[in-house]
């Protein structure tokens, strides 16, 4: 942890002490007011059966670039994958397009926020 922001630091990484590092690995995410909010480098680098939440969209469905254009989307009844039954639906979600991660989403009450970076929009 550097401040409020993680980072995955390679195994056998030698302390960086006094030496100005701008990553000292793999971004995860950042924590505020005790919760985490993860990072799209975190999306891009995790496979779908990973995550704890996900939803796969096909390059054909309208929603993909809905989603790729930064809209809020409505999910049905059972398009929402968990990794366990205890899992809640609520949370962070692994958008993915034909099972490639793309970013995040948070669920909730049967919709999805969109959490695609900004810069990185469809217009």
């Amino acid at each position: 942890c550097r401040g409020e922001h993680v980072y995955a630091a390679p195994a056998g990484l030698p302390p960086l002490d006094g030496i100005r590092v701008i990553r000292p690995g793999w971004y995860l995410g950042s924590v505020t007011r005790q919760r985490f909010t993860p990072s799209h480098a975190l999306a891009m680098g995790l496979r779908a059966e990973e995550a704890l939440r996900t939803v796969t969209f096909t390059a054909d469905d309208p929603r993909a670039v809905r989603y790729l254009k930064g809209e809020t989307l409505e999910l049905a009844p059972g398009e929402l994958r968990t990794a366990a039954d205890g899992v809640p639906a609520k949370g962070y979600v692994l958008v993915c397009l034909d099972g490639y991660p793309v970013g995040w989403a948070k669920a909730q009450d049967g919709m999805l926020k969109n959490e695609y970076p900004p810069g990185w929009r469809w217009t």
